[in-house]
């Protein structure tokens, strides 16, 4: 066993990372005991995603170099573990983290190795975080960590960070001093094949999968959206890796820049515009040059007389605030899930949690979309934390159930959470109302009114279809959240269905236009919206109006998606 971790150790020294499943192999006392291998292992890890389980083997590197006081090392790992803070945006420590090696840097530059530099390169990405580190810029840092790496002769952490400078301004790597370090990565590329994938990605050449394969997950994904410009799935949204990356927001700005693309490209301009709006959230907290100026150039692409395209261009509504009566001696919390999540007090003061992780953001609004605001506990862990260790996975649930209480207790609403007899949710007196429940209701009892009582359904259906918006818009891509939004999207496209045949049913020209084609905006993909207008312009005699539909509608299937109408949409007008 000394053998086999004396070579796991030179194999490290000699630049090469270790596959974590041998190390995992290893017996407990003889891995812990070498923070070298400890270190090898948590950049293994953080390359598949696992970062979890990274962050606890960089914490056990760092008390291992404290416990040889090699004060280098140690503030190596330091670096390493607060460049994993930093890419999902977990502030707990970050902001300390950053400033003591931002000083560090400056009193003894010779001390800190690549990680160091790497990491305040990347923490000024995140709005926050810029005003805390003013020594360099992020250029000069991510060059002060390609040259660490590159004296230490750590091919494979120069190649990454090489790639990650790429990722975050492509422009870079055609100034001169970047051209050298270029230069210097193809001499490594001649011996070591994940150096010549990385040097082939920068080169913007298409890799093929195996050769994707090669890269840590984290930038795979980013490689793979960059080179499937012409190949976006048709058939979903773009999905982050399943792993713990889906919290990393640079990975969030990529999937949306990939989901805007792909929903243009179909002709769905409002889901295009809802999902460019989830990126703007995003990047309002992380920015980097080349996603501000993706975010610039979509917004051109989406931009209309009036700025974006709104949710429902053809609809003109005021902002309606949501129903609530003050009630005396209490105060009480009204959210906003739809369209970006707002917290506010009954007297309409908008409160601004301060999340030190996602995951208890997340758990706030899934407990709110919960009956009564409560879920099972186990529910909760399955929806949100997935499979793994039942230890490590309560352990998660208590941290973010912890801290959803503290953000809420800062705003004025102590013990606002609580988890008795295996169920966790708010207390009676905190939530006066959300608006995915008020919208819910509303549309609910609309249905049940349709048949006997249009007027009525009607009335209830026009004040939900103004809340409508995308489900927290400035969260990642969760199944739980998918299968909301998705719910929520039926049930709006039902409504303006309902509407539009209500309005048809009175001969409203004015107004049956406007809800059908908010219908058509809101699902282009649904042809049978088109049928709809087109057969409501007939009825009424005015065929010209029919026609011009009609050769929207063959237009948007000739550019955008390569097809024909229906042949039962043809034969509306009597083309077949």
């Amino acid at each position: 066993m000394k053998e086999l971790v004396l070579a796991l150790e030179q194999s490290v020294l000699d630049g090469r990372v270790p596959e974590s499943d041998i190390l995992e192999q290893l017996p407990e006392e003889a891995f812990l005991g070498s923070p070298l291998l400890l270190r090898a292992g948590s950049i293994r890890l953080i390359m598949e995603g696992q970062l979890q389980e990274a962050r606890e083997w960089v914490q056990a590197a760092i008390r291992g170099y404290a416990v040889q006081a090699d004060h280098v090392e140690m503030l190596s790992m330091i670096g390493l573990l607060t460049l994993l803070y930093v890419r999902i945006g977990d502030f707990t420590e970050t902001e300390t983290l950053l400033q003591f090696l931002e000083d560090e840097g400056l009193r003894s530059p010779e001390a800190c190795g690549g990680f160091v530099w790497w990491a305040l390169a990347r923490g000024k990405s995140w709005n926050r975080m810029a005003p805390v580190i003013q020594s360099l810029s992020p250029d000069a840092y991510f060059g002060r960590a390609a040259d660490s790496f590159a004296e230490a002769g750590d091919a494979a952490s120069f190649g990454h960070l090489l790639l990650d400078c790429w990722l975050y301004d492509g422009s870079c790597m055609q100034l001169p001093e970047w051209q050298k370090r270029l230069n210097h990565l193809r001499q490594w590329g001649a011996l070591r094949r994940e150096c010549d994938t990385v040097l082939r990605a920068i080169s913007g050449e298409t890799l093929p999968q195996e050769a994707l394969m090669l890269l840590p997950s984290r930038f795979a994904y980013m490689v793979g959206i960059l080179q499937s410009t012409q190949q976006w799935n048709s058939t979903g949204p773009i999905k982050p890796p399943a792993s713990d990356l889906k919290y990393d927001v640079e990975i969030q700005l990529f999937a949306s820049r990939a989901n805007v693309t792909r929903k243009l490209t179909t002709g769905e301009r409002t889901e295009a515009a809802m999902s460019l709006r989830q990126m703007e959230l995003m990047a309002e907290e992380m920015s980097t040059p080349r996603t501000a100026g993706w975010v610039e150039e979509l917004r051109g692409k989406l931009s209309s007389p009036s700025g974006y395209v709104p949710l429902m261009p053809n609809l003109s509504f005021e902002d309606e605030p949501l129903p609530g009566t003050p009630q005396d001696g209490a105060d009480r919390l009204r959210i906003q899930l739809m369209g970006g999540i707002r917290l506010l007090s009954l007297d309409g003061t908008v409160l601004t949690p301060k999340w030190k992780r996602k995951r208890s953001k997340e758990l706030l609004v899934y407990l709110l979309l919960q009956p009564d605001f409560r879920a099972i506990r186990e529910q909760v862990i399955d929806e949100l934390f997935g499979d793994g260790d039942p230890t490590k996975l309560a352990n998660h649930l208590y941290v973010s159930l912890h801290e959803l209480r503290s953000a809420l207790a800062a705003l004025g609403f102590e013990d606002a959470v609580e988890a008795r007899g295996g169920i966790i949710g708010f207390r009676e007196s905190v939530v006066e109302v959300v608006d995915v429940g008020h919208y819910m209701t509303l549309s609910k009892v609309g249905d049940d009114l349709w048949t006997d009582d249009r007027e009525e359904a009607f009335r209830l259906y026009q004040d939900a279809v103004r809340l409508y918006g995308l489900l927290g818009a400035d969260m990642p891509q969760l199944d739980w959240l998918v299968r909301w939004r998705e719910q929520l999207l039926e049930r709006q496209t039902q409504m303006l269905r309902r509407l539009g045949e209500y309005y048809a049913a009175s001969t409203d020209d004015s107004h049956t236009e406007k809800w059908l084609s908010a219908w058509i905006e809101l699902r282009p993909d649904q042809e049978e919206a088109y049928q709809e207008m087109i057969r409501y312009w007939l009825k009424r005699g005015r065929r010209a109006e029919a026609l011009s539909w009609y050769r929207r509608l063959e237009k948007k299937c000739r550019e955008e998606l390569g097809t024909e109408p229906l042949a039962e949409t043809k034969r509306l007008l009597g083309e077949v």
